[in-house]
C-alpha cells in the first residue's frame, strides 16, 4: 500500500512536473548549383560569417544593373541572419532576415534581397570571393 501510494506520488510529481528544455536552433548556410538543380553543401553559420555578410550588405552603393539576374551556371548561396537587421539606405528600408549572393560563371557576383515577398531587389557584390570561399571551405571560383 505505501509502496504504491510513493509511486503515485511520484508519477504525479514527475507528470506535473515537467520541464521544457529549448534546443538552441541553427542556421545552415546553403550553397545550390543550378546545374544539379541542388543544394550541394550546407555549412553552419557563425558569428565571423554573419558579420561578414552584414559588413557587405550594408556597403551596398548601387543597384545590379543586369535584366536578367537569373541564372543555369555557377552557385547561389542562401546566407541567413541571426539577428535580422534592418536595413536602410537610397534602395531599401527593410527588415533583411536571408541574403542570397549568385556567383554567375562568366558575369560578376551579386546580391539577391527579398524587401517583401514578391519584390526582389539585386546588388552588386563588392566583397572577396576566395575570403568567402576560406570561410565556406568550399572552392567557388
Amino acid at each position: 500500500m505505501i509502496k504504491k501510494f510513493f509511486t503515485t506520488v511520484f508519477l504525479v510529481i514527475i507528470l506535473f512536473h515537467l520541464q521544457v528544455i529549448h534546443a538552441e536552433e541553427y542556421e545552415y548556410i546553403e550553397i545550390f548549383d543550378p546545374k544539379q538543380n541542388k543544394v550541394i553543401k550546407t555549412v553552419q553559420t557563425n558569428e565571423e560569417i554573419n558579420n561578414m555578410v552584414i559588413g557587405w550588405i550594408n556597403k551596398i552603393d548601387g543597384i545590379y544593373a543586369k535584366f536578367d539576374p537569373v541564372k543555369d551556371d555557377g552557385y547561389a548561396i542562401r546566407f541567413p541572419l541571426v539577428p535580422a537587421i534592418q536595413l536602410q539606405n537610397k534602395w531599401l528600408n527593410t527588415i533583411v532576415k536571408e541574403v542570397y549572393l549568385i556567383i554567375p560563371k562568366n558575369d560578376p557576383p551579386f546580391f539577391m534581397v527579398f524587401e517583401t515577398e514578391d519584390r526582389l531587389i539585386c546588388f552588386p557584390f563588392t566583397g572577396e570571393i576566395n575570403t568567402l570561399s576560406n570561410v565556406l571551405d568550399f572552392k567557388l571560383k
